[in-house]
């Protein structure tokens, strides 16, 4: 972890290109043992909420181990290479472990972690009111949770650091298990502190829903590959039906879901804010163009996964078939003639996601830029996990309330008002296939679906269907693919400047 010693001066120092200074951040770090009200509390808790930023305003290299999974892939060329080491499986027995885009989101998570780690102990002598301590104790142990989280999917069992004194670099990996539970104690206490989403003070603060939500995800991974303790499906689906009973949130229309001026609705479980205003933006509309539509050609949907999607308006949303033929010249963006060309006749021979493209602002860059809010969790992903985890605590299918999740999801997907019954769509008992199947649909390139293939062992049997005309040829035949390849390479930097023993040696279920 970078001799996992970090100082927090450098976490806060660590500003990503078209953000803004963070000088009031430093000072508040040098006065953390200062903590006396709201404004103090506040400023001590935005590194953690930037540190974040920092990494998801560019997606491809957010969580790169997802391009292990079917709906999206990259660029065959350029300098895509990290990626496609995931996209391929050129991984599982420690191997490149050096490229670049693997050391930035764990040396985030772990900024994460040693900043949260600082404030929960310096909260202890806050003179601040003894609610604004519990508020931000929570935020910070919701911040601690999420990334452990992270650094354990990616990566496997992590050292459990989690008090306030200097790493040493001699700190020996947990197990998962060991891991599940401190990520659980830790959100158990966020839970109870974090206001109703209702009583958020600010956009983009932390609520005790977005603690149920890590909370549900949480017990369905702890249920799934690799502890496989199937007793937390029910757990999982228990903490997301406490969302929804909260009777906060509902699903967008489908066709102004991915719009700007519908970020932060009522689906909005917890996302990441950008502005305008200080010129902060999300790249996710550069990733996710082609070269030839001003964008970088990062990450796009892999063919099988387009063919496979069910026809429908949210397919429409979710995919641009017709790809936009763009210049720059005199500082700005163009149409070419013809304004756009067949998927199958572009750059890169396939569909573009346009859910992340739909509020693509074209005027600030030379590239396609955005600033639109990206969801670490939404609702309509609520009310999957809520199904599927039902379905897998009750023999396999899910009835009831359950189904009705799911098919409220598949309504919308219709373009249809989610809370009305409709005969040709609602089912009154669905398999945990088939709402698995729904997820990755639902949530298409999002990052999740990688995680779900992992947790159900079915990344081989997926990697099986691949369209044998994808560009980025996998390295090893599907058959051998195995638990190896479900966790990352740990970064040759930390392997290399610390006692950690690198994967798949050094993994460790319980």
């Amino acid at each position: 972890m970078k001799k996992i010693q970090i100082i927090l001066l450098a976490l806060v120092l660590f500003i990503g290109p078209s953000c803004v200074s963070l000088d009031e951040d430093t000072r508040a770090v040098l006065l953390l043992e200062n903590l006396a009200g709201e404004g103090d509390i506040n400023a001590a808790l935005a590194p953690i909420y930037r540190s974040m930023l920092n990494l998801i305003y560019r997606p491809h290299n957010w969580i790169i181990t997802g391009y292990g999974a079917d709906d999206i892939t990259t660029w065959w060329a350029g300098n895509k290479a990290p990626l496609r080491v995931f996209d391929r499986f050129d991984y599982g027995n420690g191997e490149n472990s050096e490229i670049n885009w693997l050391n930035e989101p764990w040396e985030i998570y772990w900024q994460i972690i040693y900043y949260s780690n600082s404030l929960i102990a310096n909260l202890k002598t806050s003179t601040a009111s003894p609610e604004l301590v519990a508020n931000a104790d929570a935020e910070a142990r919701w911040w601690r949770a999420y990334a452990y989280l992270l650094c354990v999917k990616a990566h496997g069992n992590m050292p459990v650091i989690l008090d306030d004194t200097t790493p040493t670099g001699e700190e020996q990996r947990a197990t998962v298990l060991e891991n599940y539970q401190h990520i659980e104690a830790d959100l158990l206490i966020a839970e109870q502190n974090l206001p109703h989403p209702s009583e958020v003070s600010e956009v983009g603060r932390l609520s005790s829903a977005a603690a149920k939500a890590v909370l549900a995800d949480l017990y369905s991974t702890w249920a799934g590959w690799p502890v496989k303790d199937a007793g937390k499906y029910a757990i999982s689906a228990s903490k997301a039906k406490e969302i929804m009973d909260m009777g906060h949130y509902e699903l967008m229309p489908i066709e102004d879901l991915w719009k700007l001026e519908s970020q932060n609705s009522l689906e909005s479980v917890f996302a990441i804010q950008f502005s305008p205003s200080e010129d902060i933006r999300n790249h996710q509309p550069a990733d996710n163009n082609f070269h030839e539509s001003r964008g970088w050609s990062d990450m796009f949907p892999e063919r099988q996964f387009f063919f496979d999607f069910p026809e429908g308006p949210r397919k429409d949303i979710t995919f641009r078939t017709e790809i936009p033929q763009r210049g720059f010249a005199n500082g700005a963006i163009f149409e070419k003639d013809p304004a756009t060309v067949p998927w199958q006749d572009s750059q890169r021979k396939h569909p573009q996601f346009l859910k992340f493209n739909l509020s693509e602002d074209l005027t600030v860059n030379n590239r396609a830029a955005g600033f639109r809010a990206i969801e670490l969790y939404r609702y309509a992903e609520i009310l999957l996990i809520y199904a599927e985890a039902t379905a897998r605590s009750s023999g396999g299918m899910a009835t009831g309330d359950a189904a009705e999740a799911y098919n409220q999801v598949r309504r919308r997907a219709a373009g249809l008002p989610y809370d009305m019954p409709v005969d040709t769509i609602d089912v009154a008992s669905v398999s945990a296939q088939e709402i698995l199947d729904e997820k990755g649909w639902e949530l298409a390139g999002e990052f999740k679906r990688w995680y779900d293939l992992v947790r159900t062992e079915t990344v081989a049997e997926i990697a099986a269907r691949r369209d044998p005309t994808e560009e980025v040829p996998l390295a090893i035949d599907p058959s051998e693919i195995n638990w190896k390849h479900y966790i990352a390479p740990i970064p040759f930097q930390a392997i290399s400047t610390s006692s950690l023993q690198q994967n798949p040696e050094g993994f460790k279920i319980q």
